[in-house]
């Protein structure tokens, strides 16, 4: 399997920020930063962040795999609530 975009979306409730996201293949960890879309509402103790990335990747996967996302932590005052999505796309492909 050949690993050719991988997206996210997030979006947090509070003042803090999200680390990277991580992609855990097979033991293997691949770190994606988030971009933050926009600046936040006042007051920014409760203020509703939204963060994406969409990176063009070559990652050769040989075999079947679960694919785990995680959000790494994050900084500054708190996130109350965070929720989001991740895709992945590629194509399948025969080894020699």
């Amino acid at each position: 399997m050949t690993i050719e975009t991988v997206t996210g979306f997030y979006f947090t409730d509070g003042g803090g920020m999200l680390g990277s996201a991580f992609m855990d293949i097979r033991g293997i960890s691949y770190a994606f930063p988030w971009v933050e879309c926009g600046a936040p509402i006042p007051p920014l103790s409760t203020a509703r962040r939204f963060f994406g990335f969409n990176h063009a990747v070559r990652l050769y996967v040989d075999g079947p795999a679960v694919l785990q996302f995680d959000a790494d932590g994050g900084a500054g005052a708190g996130i109350d609530t965070a929720d989001g999505e991740y895709s992945v796309t590629g194509y399948l492909e025969a080894l020699p």
